[in-house]
């Protein structure tokens, strides 16, 4: 194998599928290994362009239409278009692209996703002829997890409920909480279900887990000057979370990791054998002076022992510096987490809140206020610590808005940014695009806080994800009219940056940490589509069926503390 080939494999190994693709197209030529060019297909599909791999990899299935790995990849590729467009002919194209090699190959592989797609097809007695078939080539042998799963959707798509369900059942102990096997399993069921009988107690023994976010109160500090939520009550409340995660069989919650509500929820999700996924809003030191010290030093210990049980993903790398818009970024990425996760799944997550009589009755800042970003007002379990206090309140009204507005520094807003430019046009087409989309922004309210033109590129950035999508839709209609739609790319991030305080927006000084990730994210971008960070894309994601946001992979770059995932992204007509 080539050191090409193998370095292509490490990168999808790794989901690393941007630099896979960018790092192929610079790569391959007429001459190179058939298998660099089938991990380039496989990398285009998986950055959330699976048209793009089939226009690719059909030239090369037709040049060796038996080897088993393209017409493997081309097929997942078919079945992935079909689920994400519903087009029938991209199942047939799927179910006869895994027949022929399942017919040339006998690979159980192949062959139980010929059987299902030919079930999905309209063709459910084909189906039951290749599943019988599978069935023979695995029966009598020891079995892992994959050849378990495909005898059991092998005898499911034979009418074989006894079976099917005696498998399943061991699948399902061998898998224990593994939930990304649990979901994988869950998902097929769910897509066969629209064209199998599925027996209701299948689908319910693979049935996802609850997933749940949280946001609430931390522990009151010292020198606060009503009581919301005493030390004195912390067993009391951490009883109630540990019962309504319980009752709502809640395995995976989303959270930050503040002294009070936040660890309280986080180690009962852990008690309860849960997974528990940590975001902290900027740098780790900060956030413990910010967020939990004041507390006392056994807090900032709970905290540690969770940090290094569980992954954290931190919103930025930058300091607090007194910016609370910072908090709010952070609960806006924790809800879209926990939707985006529970789509995968066909399910609605829950959202449990620790807040006060006396927060709920604000009519700006704390808890109420960002729970408002919830999409799902029906799903939501409230604690509310007054129940188990009886300490005395006094009427302090101080909110997030008057703390964000006595703070330090006033030029480093959360903003939401976009970069585009245009590749393949001369500089005469650029300017046209440039000239036509500012006159177009500049009609926008609220303006742009920041729009800067190069000649080459767009930079702007606006206060809210609405503003920046906008101008997405202008870049788009603009291109559009000049028949030039794969000439512009757009990538999208969100995240603190230093913003030249002017009266006139043309012009302003864009810069800081986050501005240099959308850079980054721009070398990955391709023509014609749209690729955003998880930051950005975890909001959208709270914006139920507005846009179509389908994970592209990631990548790591010299300079970076961590990986960065990208998303593509689609705009609903």
């Amino acid at each position: 194998m080539s050191d090409i080939t193998d370095a292509l494999e490490i990168l999808i190994n790794q989901g690393r599928y941007f630099e896979a693709r960018a790092k192929a197209a610079s790569w391959l030529g007429d001459s190179s290994p058939i298998r660099s060019k089938q991990l380039y297909a496989l990398a285009l599909s998986k950055c959330g362009v699976p048209e793009a791999a089939m226009q690719y990899l059909e030239p090369l299935y037709k040049q060796f239409p038996d080897d088993p790995e393209t017409a493997g990849i081309l097929g997942g590729i078919y079945k992935e278009i079909f689920i994400k467009t519903k087009d029938q002919r991209f199942a047939v194209l799927s179910k006869d692209t895994y027949l022929k090699n399942f017919n040339a190959t006998k690979s159980y592989y192949t062959g139980i996703n010929a059987a299902t797609m030919s079930a999905v097809s309209g063709q459910a007695k084909q189906g039951q002829l290749i599943a019988s078939e599978v069935i023979a080539l695995l029966n009598d042998k020891q079995h892992d997890f994959w050849e378990l799963a495909t005898l059991a959707e092998s005898y499911l798509i034979s009418k074989d409920r006894i079976k099917a369900k005696e498998y399943y059942l061991r699948v399902r102990n061998l898998i224990t909480t593994d939930w990304g096997k649990i979901n994988s399993i869950y998902n097929q069921l769910w897509l066969l279900n629209h064209y199998v009988a599925v027996p209701n107690e299948l689908l319910n023994i693979f049935k996802p887990p609850v997933i749940a976010a949280f946001i609430g109160h931390m522990i009151d500090h010292p020198n606060r000057t009503q009581s919301r939520f005493p030390a004195s009550i912390e067993n009391a409340i951490k009883e109630a979370l540990t019962s309504s995660i319980t009752s709502l069989n809640a395995k995976i919650g989303y959270c930050s990791l503040a002294c009070g509500g936040d660890i309280l929820f986080a180690e009962a999700m852990a008690e309860t054998g849960g997974e528990v996924n940590i975001f902290l809003p900027f740098e780790q030191s900060d956030f413990i002076e910010t967020s939990i010290r004041f507390a006392g030093d056994q807090w900032v210990e709970r905290f540690d022992r969770l940090v290094k049980k569980f992954p954290v993903t931190f919103v930025t790398h930058e300091p607090y510096d007194q910016f609370n818009d910072l908090f709010v970024l952070q609960t806006g990425i924790i809800f879209g987490a926990a939707v985006m996760r529970s789509a995968v799944n066909h399910t609605k997550p829950h959202l449990f809140t620790l807040m006060s009589s006396l927060d709920s009755q604000r009519k700006v800042g704390g808890t109420r206020d960002t729970s408002k970003l919830w999409p799902y007002p029906e799903n939501i379990t409230n604690i509310n610590p007054d129940n188990f206090s009886t300490s005395l309140r006094s009427n302090n009204q101080q909110t997030l808005q008057e703390y964000a507005d006595n703070r330090k520094y006033k030029d480093r807003p959360v903003c939401y940014i976009l970069l585009a430019d245009f590749p393949n046009t001369s500089p005469t087409e650029k300017e046209s695009f440039w000239k036509s989309a500012q006159s177009k922004m500049e009609m926008q309210s609220p303006l742009p806080l920041g729009l800067i033109w190069n000649g080459e590129a767009i930079l702007v950035a606006c206060k809210s994800l609405e503003g920046v999508t906008d101008i997405c839709r202008i870049l788009f209609d603009i291109v559009s009219r000049f028949q030039k739609k794969d000439n512009i790319r757009i990538s999208l991030h969100v995240g603190p940056v230093f913003v030249e305080m002017e009266e006139e927006s043309i012009g302003k000084k864009i810069e800081g940490n986050a501005v240099k990730i959308l850079q980054e994210i721009h070398h990955y971008s391709t023509p014609g589509e749209v690729y955003a960070s998880s930051q950005f894309a975890l909001e959208m994601a709270l914006a139920i069926n507005q846009y179509s946001i389908d994970y592209g992979g990631k990548f790591f770059t010299e300079g970076m503390n961590n990986s960065q995932e990208i998303f593509r992204i689609g705009f609903a007509k």
